[in-house]
């Protein structure tokens, strides 16, 4: 994988930057796949328990000449395998979904909208050289985009997802020179260091940058209440206050 797109939360522009990528003939960023990462980390934590929680089944196996007559229905390799083991199949999952696709293709990724920590992590163990786009919304309007296709349920779970995905992901561009912190209303705006920064990483012209933003592709904005709005401001103050939103 070359590039991925990492968005805070729904609805903050990630199938925009993604086309802007596309763009370029010899770039391919595909889509979502539905969290897969976030399924490949519950299976390293669960492999994780068993290797590290549970230790004491291999550790005595193995210090008694690899005893049968001993419990062992739980025996696990050390916590190094384990890693070795989701990070190669993390690889062989995306080279064989994303790779193979025919096509003169020089920078191959793909966007998702849900990846926190836990996924970003593993996935940079994974792809140490791979630049990832690190995309954040304004909460307000995520939720107001959300109303509009569907998606506005539960406005407390979309304000914690913000929050500690926001929070993380303006950590992470700080700390790793390959992790890129793009606010959707700069993008959109034109501010010429974001749209520099989306020209470089993609090696894109402005004329391709431009076909892309003068296409509004499914925009789903919708008014909600004063209180609403409110309630989210409150909640979302201080990591607003840290991408200068308020």
């Amino acid at each position: 994988m070359d590039l991925i797109i990492s968005a805070a939360t729904h609805r903050t522009g990630s199938t925009l930057l993604q086309r802007i990528f596309n763009a370029r003939a010899k770039t391919l960023i595909w889509g979502e796949q539905d969290g897969a990462l976030t399924h490949f980390f519950k299976i390293y934590k669960k492999a994780e328990h068993y290797s590290v929680d549970l230790s004491d089944q291999r550790r005595k196996y193995f210090e008694n000449n690899e005893d049968p007559n001993r419990w062992i229905a739980c025996m696990m390799p050390e916590l190094e395998y384990v890693e070795e083991a989701i990070i190669n199949s993390i690889k062989v999952f995306c080279e064989t979904l994303y790779t193979k696709y025919p096509g003169n293709h020089d920078i191959i990724g793909f966007k998702e909208v849900r990846y926190g920590e836990d996924e970003l992590t593993l996935f940079r163990k994974c792809y140490p050289k791979a630049e990832i786009i690190l995309l954040v919304r304004n909460p307000v309007d995520v939720w107001k985009s959300m109303i509009g296709v569907g998606l506005g349920n539960n406005v407390n779970r979309m304000v914690q997802k913000w929050n500690r995905n926001t929070e993380y992901y303006l950590k992470l561009a700080q700390n790793d020179p390959k992790a890129h912190l793009i606010l959707y209303e700069d993008m959109i705006n034109r501010d010429k260091g974001t749209l520099d920064l989306i020209s470089d990483l993609g090696q894109l012209t402005k004329q391709e940058i431009d076909h892309v933003l003068n296409k509004k592709i499914l925009s789903t904005s919708k008014e909600i209440a004063a209180k609403q709005r409110e309630f989210i401001v409150n909640k979302c103050e201080k990591i607003m206050k840290e991408c200068n939103y308020i």
